[in-house]
């Protein structure tokens, strides 16, 4: 309902579609209402698909992007979109180098270790 209330008009206005007549409400009432070409070209819908590949072109998660879209699950999502995620695994392997490129540090305990312990006794 949105598109033919809002959008459409505001199409219309800008010139990219036009009115190509009007029809008659429903329930016998005397209001009539334009009727606009039919592009889905320039329709709510480029809108939608412009953000969804527009976020994920930019990183953002496909389960975020799902989400927002209102899709029922990520792989409805990748579906229609994995096309627009070209970096992805360049992400994935770049943390990895990073990860591995760093200066090795334990990530244990030190009294574990074997280190003499020296502790204070009052």
């Amino acid at each position: 309902m949105c598109s033919k209330r809002s959008w459409r008009p505001t199409l219309a206005a800008a010139g990219v579609v036009k009115k190509v007549g009007e029809k008659a409400a429903h329930g016998g009432r005397s209001r009539r209402y334009p009727v606009y070409e039919l592009s889905r070209e320039d329709m709510f819908h480029v809108l939608r698909h412009t953000y969804a590949s527009t976020q994920l072109e930019a990183g953002e998660s496909i389960v975020s992007v799902s989400e927002w879209l209102g899709h029922a699950s990520p792989q409805t999502t990748l579906t229609h979109y994995a096309h627009f995620m070209p970096g992805a695994g360049k992400r994935g392997l770049a943390a990895m180098d990073e990860w591995f490129d760093q200066d090795p540090q334990p990530n244990v305990p030190e009294d574990s270790l074997g280190a003499p312990q020296t502790q204070n006794r009052a």
